[in-house]
């Protein structure tokens, strides 16, 4: 079955010539040209990948991506003329699996269409023989992607999810920003935006997201999370659980 590609693109030329590309690479392409048609179009197509223009009528891509992300699990390629550090930061926050500037090579929109459907997959395969671990106050559910601290579920984003996941599956290991980039699985990511995941992560999980007590910073080196190994449990989950 071919993969199906939404293209949300208010510029029609461009959406054009986006969808004339990936239908010669094999791929089923809809095109919509706002924001609310997008929603609708999630909805009714069910997309395997969305490319989404952040500038769009009737409702801007930001808001279509979290909207999208909130209820959906599939890639989300936001494409942007927006080239400041903070505007992609605040898109892949909300969700976006990656940002591609304008202009852009069809290759390389391609190459990265490709490596998230695979990433995307891959997880989705992992979930079925996944497994949960508790480390101190945090319960980690490796099938939901959700981590609980006391019993309640922590309301984390994606990437939020898989940094913080990374440091506790090494507690005590000092992990490098380069390190954390790697896990974070974007093209588009520096040390800042590290520095900025984690805060958020501590203003989460911490009490006192000033005085960290789980999430510790080695000056010069990057993050760890502070706990003994020995308060780490492992154990299988069922699929149905």
């Amino acid at each position: 079955m071919k993969k199906r590609i939404l293209v949300v693109e208010d510029d029609r030329h461009m959406a054009d010539l986006i969808q004339v590309y990936l239908k010669k690479e094999g791929y089923e392409v809809e095109c919509v040209h706002d924001g609310i048609a997008a929603l609708r179009a999630v909805e009714r197509y069910v997309p395997d990948c969305m490319l989404l223009d952040w500038m769009l009528p009737k409702m801007e891509g930001l808001e279509v991506c979290r909207q999208v992300r909130y209820q959906h699990d599939f890639p989300i390629i936001m494409i942007s003329a927006r080239t400041e550090e903070l505007d992609i930061v605040l898109a892949l926050e909300l969700g976006a699996s990656d940002y591609l500037t304008k202009p852009f090579g069809f290759r390389e929109l391609l190459t990265r269409m490709r490596m998230h459907m695979k990433r995307f997959e891959n997880e989705r395969k992992y979930k079925e023989f996944a497994a949960a671990f508790s480390i101190g106050p945090f319960h980690i559910d490796l099938v939901a992607f959700k981590v609980y601290k006391n019993s309640l579920e922590l309301p984390l984003t994606q990437r939020e999810f898989k940094v913080l996941l990374h440091l506790m599956q090494q507690p005590g290991d000092v992990q490098t920003r380069e390190q954390i980039i790697e896990v974070m699985e974007s093209s588009k990511g520096d040390r800042r935006t590290v520095d900025v995941i984690i805060r958020r992560l501590r203003e989460k999980i911490e009490n006192q997201p000033s005085a960290p007590k789980w999430i510790k910073t080695k000056n010069g080196m990057g993050y760890y999370f502070h706990i003994d190994a020995k308060e780490v449990s492992y154990y299988e989950l069922h699929p149905n659980c």
